[in-house]
């Protein structure tokens, strides 16, 4: 395995996978983070009842929605487009990886540089504010729990999207679903939290922990966070049965 993700790390390089998160990361903070140059947003910095930090976070769950599901599926098709045009799934069967081996480590190394995603952009907004001048005592806990809920729905939606890439050759198809996905997820904020949860993308409206109350205020949500580790364990058990089925297959996934 330790093989496997070594490859994988290798054609990570090759594919320019991390100067793309990068840019991806860089949009993020970008549309999250650019109303703090208005000077309605700066005449709130100091003042508690104007919850600049909520009204950032709230920023930052839209943006996720917006780009997370494209940029998991970008991902996930890229570093499996290289096994089905280069004959790679046929090379590491030869070299003793079979495709499920081979999948497992393309989780583990994309779902660790997304995690990173997360802690790096996340980090960059609480500096943004800060240094936009926000003095109101920073949520420390709303952001800690909605970075480690991103960082959950990105893995599970990484799986979905590893799976597919596998399965269909023509990877325009994973990114597609990520797109739709992306709808789904920003149209899932303006609906009841059920609606979220009936489709997968739907859980990055639903892990946000802060929500529009009466009058326009924003008040603290409670997401279901059970129902997202359930979800993430189950996907996580259906993809690792997936990947040793794709083991016994006769030549790539299938």
């Amino acid at each position: 395995m330790r093989t496997a993700e070594r490859l994988e790390l290798s054609k990570m390089r090759r594919l320019r996978v991390v100067p793309m998160c990068v840019v991806m990361v860089a949009a993020i903070v970008a549309l999250t983070a650019t109303h703090l140059g208005s000077e309605s947003a700066r005449a709130g910095f100091a003042d508690p009842a104007a919850q600049p930090w909520e009204q950032l976070l709230l920023n930052y769950v839209m943006a996720a929605a917006m780009t997370s599901p494209v940029l998991v599926a970008v991902l996930a098709g890229r570093q499996v487009d290289i096994e089905h045009q280069g004959q790679g799934w046929t090379l590491a069967r030869v070299a003793g990886l079979g495709p499920g081996r081979v999948c497992r480590a393309k989780a583990t190394v994309l779902g660790t540089l997304l995690v990173l995603v997360v802690l790096v952009q996340t980090v960059l907004l609480v500096g943004a504010g800060l240094l936009a001048g926000i003095e109101v005592a920073f949520p420390l806990g709303l952001w800690v729990r909605y970075a480690l809920a991103l960082a959950l729905a990105d893995l599970a939606l990484l799986c979905v999207h590893l799976w597919l890439s596998a399965r269909i050759d023509n990877q325009l198809v994973g990114v597609g679903v990520g797109l739709l996905g992306a709808f789904y997820a920003v149209f899932s904020l303006l609906t009841p939290p059920a609606v979220a949860y009936v489709l997968p993308w739907g859980y990055y409206a639903a892990i946000s922990p802060v929500a529009t109350g009466d009058g326009g205020r924003l008040v603290e949500a409670t997401p279901v966070y059970s129902l997202l580790v359930l979800f993430l364990t189950v996907v996580v058990v259906l993809f690792v049965l997936a990947c040793r089925r794709f083991d016994r297959a006769e030549g790539g996934p299938a």
